[in-house]
């Protein structure tokens, strides 16, 4: 594993800590998720992924909350990471999620008899 992804991994156990319990913003909390850090190579930006459930006015407010909040979580992100460079954050919506929805409707509308069926065949 690279440094790059050990450090990524360390920064995203960091951050998702303090968003589940340290950040009170109605707008992530219970409806966005942390999925992913990507670090630059030299390490000085954190790409930080999130999944945020429910309408656009919830995905809007999600990325308002996380860019208000980025200078709360990296100063926490300093006091609590081993290293003297502490990255700058850089939130993105992780769109896997949704992508994966819009497959999931495609499929079903093109075989409906498959959307009864659990998944399990014999």
């Amino acid at each position: 594993m690279r440094r790059s992804e050990r450090y990524g991994d360390e920064v995203y156990r960091i951050l998702a800590d303090l968003v589940y319990k340290k950040i009170n913003d109605p707008r992530i909390s219970g409806i966005a998720s942390l999925t992913g850090v990507e670090m630059s190579g030299d390490l000085s930006i954190a790409k930080v992924f999130y999944s945020v459930y429910g309408t656009d006015e919830n995905r809007a407010g999600a990325k308002e909350a996380f860019q208000k909040a980025s200078g709360f979580l990296r100063k926490e992100l300093a006091s609590r990471l081993r290293s003297k460079k502490v990255p700058s954050l850089i939130f993105i919506e992780d769109m896997s999620l949704r992508y994966g929805e819009s497959i999931d409707k495609l499929l079903k509308s093109i075989n409906p008899s498959e959307a009864d069926d659990s998944g399990g065949r014999n």
